[in-house]
């Protein structure tokens, strides 16, 4: 059975107000993220989780609009990766969610059924032809997209396996099972690099670059208005901001490369009914 691009839309639609609501008050109401979430979170805590939300947002409502499944191809595979992987850790901490409140069983329905659909658009959509002249020339972008791709699943693997480990390196306070919570989220971005980088092509490489572009920029104005919990000119501080920034710098160099290519496309194709 095909999946329709009606089908992924309506998706993405119900996904991106789930989102949003956690992205909006989790970063602009981090005092009230009780609100949206089944459990407290600091306001640092709160802004970042509202980051990753916000991002997740920005590539769900382009992807809403995209025209066609190799451009929301990627979005889909993050969706269901992110989304499985927070299952499994509300499965691994079940005991402390009260189902007395709505907020809890609202997160349990979500995050049973968006991975189970974004699997199955993933399974049922058929296969996608990418255009040799939307294939990246350049050999450094799928190489640095593998890079970062490793790099995420391997602090997503850690943050999993070995929360205290790295509860103890982070540049301000975390829990366990916030350090977990976070290996979803990352583990979704990780993913979705690598497969950027083995499907190598420019169309697919946008939404979701643009989702991680708005979670960065997002990341390090949080984090800049909470510039007291972190240690003042210690290497968890340098490290955090500056891969923030890298991560940002690099998001728009292949924004900027993505939207280069569409434009050439675009010219092409003119050229070419101009022709006939």
């Amino acid at each position: 059975m095909k999946a329709t691009m009606a089908l992924h839309r309506v998706y993405f639609f119900v996904v991106f107000w789930f989102t949003s609501w956690v992205g909006y008050i989790g970063f602009f109401r981090p005092l009230e993220i009780l609100r949206a979430l089944p459990w407290p979170a600091p306001p640092l805590h709160a802004r970042f989780i509202g980051a990753l939300y916000l991002g997740a947002s920005a590539f769900l409502l382009l992807a809403m609009f995209g025209r066609s499944r190799l451009q929301v191809r990627t979005v889909v595979d993050i969706a269901w990766v992110w989304t499985g992987c927070l299952l499994v850790i509300t499965i691994m901490h079940w005991g402390m969610f009260d189902f007395a409140r709505e907020q809890v069983w609202f997160w349990v329905v979500a995050y049973i059924a968006f991975p189970i659909v974004a699997a199955w658009l993933a399974w049922a959509s058929p296969a996608t032809t990418v255009p040799r002249n939307t294939l990246m020339a350049q050999p450094w972008v799928p190489a640095y997209l593998r890079l970062q791709g490793a790099a995420l699943v391997a602090m997503a693997a850690l943050l999993m396996v070995l929360p205290g480990w790295v509860a103890g390196l982070w540049p301000w306070k975390i829990s366990t099972f916030l350090a977990q919570v976070y290996s979803g989220p990352v583990l979704g971005f990780g993913v979705g690099s690598l497969l950027l980088a083995a499907r190598r092509n420019w169309p697919e490489t946008l939404i979701p670059t643009i989702g991680m572009l708005v979670f960065a920029v997002l990341a390090l104005i949080g984090s800049s208005w909470h510039l007291g919990l972190f240690t003042a000119g210690s290497p968890s501080q340098f490290i955090w901001f500056g891969s923030l920034a890298f991560l940002a710098i690099m998001s728009v160099v292949l924004i900027i490369g993505a939207l280069r290519s569409a434009r050439g496309m675009r010219a092409s194709t003119h050229s070419l009914e101009k022709r006939t």
